[in-house]
C-alpha cells in the first residue's frame, strides 16, 4: 500500500470518529430535551391530578359549597318570596324553569341539547354540565 493510502486512510478514519462524536453529542443534546419535556409533562400531569383529587374530595364532602361543575353554590342567594303565600304552591314551581350553571348552558349549545328535556340533578333541580353531558348520550 501506497503512502498517498495510507494516509487517505487516516484522514478517513479521522474523519469518520469526528462524525460519530459529533452523532453522540446530538443524540445525547435530543436525549436531554426529550427528558427535560417529559418531565415538565410528567409534573403538568400531577398538577391537574392533584387538582381533580381536590375537586372530587370537595364534592364528595357532606358539607360542600361546590356543585360537581365547579360552581361555588355560597356565592349564590335564593331570593325569598315578596309573600307567605307566595312560592308555596307546588304549581308554581312546576312552572318555573330550573336554574342552570352558565357552564351547563353554554355545553347545552355546544351539544344541541334542549335544557327543556334536562332534569337537573343538582340542589333544587339544578341543570349541571354532568346533566347535560348525560342528555345528549
Amino acid at each position: 500500500m501506497g503512502k498517498k493510502m495510507r494516509k487517505a486512510i487516516k484522514r478517513l478514519a479521522k474523519d469518520l470518529e469526528e462524525a460519530r462524536e459529533e452523532n453522540r453529542e446530538l443524540i445525547e443534546g435530543l436525549a436531554e430535551r426529550v427528558t427535560e419535556a417529559l418531565e415538565q409533562q410528567a409534573e403538568s400531569n400531577r398538577a391537574l391530578i392533584e387538582a381533580l383529587e381536590d375537586r372530587l374530595s370537595t364534592s364528595e364532602g357532606s358539607k360542600s359549597s361546590l356543585e360537581p361543575d365547579g360552581e361555588d353554590l355560597s356565592l349564590q342567594k335564593e331570593e325569598e318570596p315578596d309573600s307567605p303565600e307566595e312560592g308555596l304552591g307546588e304549581s308554581d314551581a312546576q312552572e318555573e324553569e330550573p336554574e342552570v350553571t352558565e357552564t351547563a348552558e353554554r355545553k347545552a349549545g355546544e351539544l344541541g341539547v334542549d335544557l327543556a328535556d334536562v332534569k337537573g340533578t343538582g340542589s333544587g333541580g339544578r341543570i349541571l354540565v354532568t346533566d347535560v353531558e348525560e342528555a345528549a348520550g
